[in-house]
């Protein structure tokens, strides 16, 4: 075989190499692009959990401030009562 001959025969393999190179690149490409969209969509779900834990948190934090003393809590008792025994008072009056 002649020299241009062993030069086509060799540049055909290095083309077959690149195609083959290529080929392997391109579905490692569409790999790639497939695991990024299946992060981007875990994410975006981390993003909403997290979103709803903080909302659960301040709920938590103004519960927490808002809530009574055991003395509040005794006084608000006594007060219900109080309003109660006038109710039945005003129902015993209303039945005479």
């Amino acid at each position: 075989m002649g020299n241009t001959e062993n030069e086509i025969i060799r540049l055909k393999e290095l083309i077959g190499k690149l195609i083959s190179s290529h080929e392997n690149k391109t579905n490692l490409l569409n790999e790639l692009k497939q695991k990024n969209s299946q992060l981007e969509t875990e994410n975006e779900t981390y993003k909403q959990k997290l979103k709803e834990t903080e909302e659960k948190t301040e709920i938590l934090k103004t519960a927490k401030t808002i809530s009574l003393s055991e003395e509040d809590k005794t006084a608000v008792k006594e007060k219900i009562n109080k309003i109660v025994r006038e109710i039945d008072k005003s129902i015993g009056l209303l039945n005479e």
